[in-house]
């Protein structure tokens, strides 16, 4: 038993100890493996890494979901995201897949416009046009609040408009759209349509999608109900589309009222 353990060990490297949480398998070469790049979001947390952490290992790829996000500016996470991604010779992978939750988008997006796209193949963008908004309500509504828990990363977001890759050659792009307010943009439903009506079609949200699909899921959920959509974004994965039964209409109801299917 002590030697299959430490055959194990020396197999496979999790290293949940830091604030980056990373699944390797060293049995094989990075030029023969695919890595997948995990950039959360605000709603970002160390519970949250861990479920999606086990979640997508041993699912043939490596995973790398690191905690790139600094309270001084986007510029400053988009910086530490660069070092992380260097430092663990992403580079080197045969190919790189991503799931990007929000501000995690736009900081790829930033990423290969001055880096280029070289190994990246497959990008999944999760998008929520309600929570895009949660930025501004913040830091017009509760300005001291606002910097005081987040910092100035979410200042500097909320002056942004979310813009799609000027060049998505050679890239598989799939959008999962959030049909659910969270709890805390419930609380400013008014305020929230006072930026204008939310528009849920994916032509507006992301020009270069693939394929898309729509989830009743909330933000805070898109972290950790991989059982809602995990299967999905493993087919996109392997496949480069969702499947069949993916909803590609949005759901019907009021986004600002509770519920679970």
């Amino acid at each position: 038993m002590k030697k299959i353990l430490t055959v194990l060990l020396l197999t496979f490297v999790i290293n949940i100890s830091a604030k980056d949480f990373i699944y390797i398998d060293k049995s094989q070469k990075k030029s023969n493996k695919i890595a997948l790049v995990i950039l959360n979001g605000v709603g970002d947390s160390k519970k949250n890494r861990k479920i999606q952490l086990n979640f997508f290992k041993e699912k043939g790829m490596d995973v790398f979901i690191p905690d790139y996000k600094q309270r001084s500016s986007l510029d400053e996470s988009l910086y530490k995201f660069t070092v992380f991604y260097d430092n663990h010779d992403i580079n080197n992978y045969k190919e790189v897949y991503f799931m990007c939750y929000i501000i995690g988008g736009h900081v790829l997006n930033r990423y290969i416009e001055i880096n280029g796209k070289k190994n990246i193949k497959k990008i999944i963008y999760d998008r929520s046009p309600i929570q895009e908004r949660a930025a501004i309500i913040g830091v017009d509504n509760m300005p001291f609040l606002t910097r005081l828990i987040y910092g100035q990363i979410v200042f500097d977001f909320s002056e942004i408009k979310l813009k799609s890759l000027k060049d998505d050659s050679n890239l598989d792009i799939g959008v999962i759209i959030e049909n659910q307010a969270t709890s805390v943009m419930r609380v400013f439903e008014k305020k929230s349509y006072k930026y204008g009506p939310f528009s849920f079609a994916v032509d507006e949200i992301e020009k270069n999608y693939d394929d898309y699909f729509y989830t009743w899921l909330d933000h805070e959920m898109m972290y950790r109900r991989f059982d809602v959509i995990g299967s999905e974004i493993l087919f996109f994965y392997k496949n480069g589309i969702f499947s069949n039964n993916a909803k590609r209409t949005k759901y019907e109801w009021d986004p600002f009222k509770k519920i679970r299917l």
